[in-house]
């Protein structure tokens, strides 16, 4: 008799977003986070999403390549959502395009108000693979 076998649940998106103002002690500046999460929980590592950042602030445009997920390089393991964080220590105050390309090459276009007294999606796309929050 063969065992059924278990698959994940699939979700909606593959990774959230919480994009913030946040306030650095050490260095005494204000900056917004784009703090990037799995939608799936991992069992034996929590995993880093691999990320490439390209910035051209005199376009007004922001590319995250997610790469895939790599291993930490820790002694023990711990269980939960991979993750990334990227800090952007400037307050633009203008539209920003932010581009998000997976590892399918699938990209995402949206464009979001960067201000920290305003920070709001403006245009989002339909048939997205990553959920953005504000807070």
């Amino acid at each position: 008799m063969r065992t059924k076998s278990v698959r994940p649940e699939k979700t909606k998106f593959e990774y959230l977003l919480n994009i913030s103002n946040q306030f650095d002690n050490l260095k005494g500046l204000d900056y917004i986070l784009f703090d990037f999460q799995t939608t799936k929980e991992f069992v034996t590592y929590e995993y880093i999403i691999s990320v490439i950042v390209k910035h051209s602030p005199e376009k007004k445009n922001l590319i995250f390549k997610i790469e895939g997920l790599s291993a930490p390089i820790v002694s023990f393991s711990n269980s939960g959502n991979a993750g990334f964080q990227y800090k952007l220590f400037e307050n633009p105050k203008s539209d920003y395009e932010i581009t998000f390309v997976n590892n399918k090459r699938v990209k995402n276009i949206f464009t979001i108000r960067l201000d920290k007294d305003d920070l709001r999606i403006k245009k989002s796309p339909s048939g997205k693979f990553i959920n953005i929050t504000i807070n």
